[in-house]
């Protein structure tokens, strides 16, 4: 007897990256590296809790926290100050904000109120394992793109728009999860050139979770100019977290900001999409959307502390990314982010490096054709030599 949904799936559900982080943390050899953890975390090995963030939500009155937000779509100051710290002033159309449960929470709603079950979503071939969970929980088929080519983007989006009446085009960028990959300006301008002249309505899901850690964080925003010539067939959907931005992971705050040339669809999408909010978790965090406003208003200080980060960042990477390039170890192309990742043959190859790394007790996390090591939690000290490490133990097999 069955209770729930034939499409559900009812295996036990143990997260992969937390099953082996776990067998990392109770690794006790000195040589091990746990490089599965997706959270900031500093030299000392813990994780960072940004203080120009926590100072501001830590004075906030109890009261205040305990309260419900002004409505499902969250508080006028909030979605305001996500407007201005996310866009800049680089959008020059109408603009739309919803408070949501985290950046997930942002994905999970356009792909569960934007294509019926049965539909096809177009993904990116190496993603965030999330976005193809909640395809299937949706009842969606998928479809994937390679990340590093925009003709192949292309090719599937037209194909897609000949088999259904809408196309949702799922693009993480600045600073992919995993490869660390951000998208050109040129890159950007080619997909809306092409995708303005499908008839059928397109959403573009730009997921941005990681952009406040690119290089620049300023010059990683000029592609948002580029979303200025959409045409009325296009609805671009930005999908923000606090989760990263504010070091915030357990807040479970986020937003989505939606783009269009029409005030009137932006009001009839938002008003279907706060019903899912409020249908879904009611409404998000108070306090940690009153302390963000707060932050963004003020954010001298923030702005000083989170680039100190993003120059350890970039000073990891620079470290794992020389020497593999004198070992010889195949990565794919990183710009920017928390997470470099090696290229594998094929799965197969992925799952035998990835037990044969264990065994080596240097424990990191698979992906579609790839191994991802997470820079973001790792040391410098522990950085040094694992490249070569990670080269030997893969030439042995």
């Amino acid at each position: 007897m069955r209770f729930v949904k034939e499409t559900l799936d009812t295996s036990k559900i143990d997260d992969p990256v937390f099953a082996i982080s776990r067998k990392a943390q109770a690794d006790k050899d000195p040589q091990t590296i746990n490089a599965t953890i997706g959270s900031l975390y500093d030299e000392d090995g813990k994780i960072v809790a940004l203080s120009s963030y926590y100072d501001v939500f830590d004075k906030i009155d109890d009261r205040l926290k305990a309260k419900y937000a002004e409505g499902a779509d969250g508080n006028s100051s909030y979605k305001k100050a996500v407007r201005t710290h996310v866009l800049k002033d680089h959008i020059k159309l109408p603009v739309d904000v919803l408070a949501t449960a985290g950046g997930s929470g942002a994905v999970s709603l356009v792909l569960k109120d934007f294509l019926k079950e049965g539909d096809t979503v177009l993904l990116p071939e190496i993603a965030w394992a999330s976005y193809k969970t909640m395809a299937y929980e949706y009842g969606l088929d998928t479809v994937l793109y390679k990340i590093d080519d925009v003709d192949d983007i292309l090719d599937k989006a037209h194909k897609i728009a000949k088999t259904q009446d809408k196309i949702v085009l799922v693009i993480n960028s600045p600073c992919h999860n995993p490869t660390g990959l951000s998208l050109t300006d040129n890159d950007w301008q080619r997909i809306i050139d092409d995708l303005n002249r499908i008839e059928s309505p397109v959403i573009i899901l730009n997921d941005i979770a990681y952009i406040d850690y690119a290089h620049d964080p300023i010059k990683a925003r000029s592609y948002l100019d580029v979303f200025n010539t959409i045409g009325q067939n296009i609805l671009v959907a930005v999908a923000f977290s606090i989760s990263k931005t504010m070091t915030a992971y357990g807040s479970r705050l986020g937003a989505l900001i939606m783009i269009h040339q029409d005030e009137e669809i932006l009001s009839e999408v938002h008003n279907a999409l706060a019903r899912s909010c409020r249908n879904i978790w009611s409404n998000v965090n108070n306090g940690a959307m009153i302390a963000f406003s707060e932050v963004i208003e003020n954010d001298k200080a923030f702005l000083k502390e989170k680039a100190g980060y993003i120059n350890l960042l970039k000073e990891r990477a620079d470290i794992f990314l020389k020497e593999a390039d004198e070992a010889g170890l195949d990565h794919y192309r990183y710009d920017e982010g928390f997470f470099i990742t090696l290229k594998c043959k094929d799965n197969t190859d992925r799952d035998d490096l990835h037990a044969k790394l264990m065994d080596g007790h240097i424990y990191t996390v698979k992906v579609n054709k790839g191994i991802r090591i997470a820079i973001c939690s790792i040391p410098k000290a522990q950085l040094y030599g694992l490249a070569g490490r990670i080269k030997a133990i893969s030439d042995r097999r």
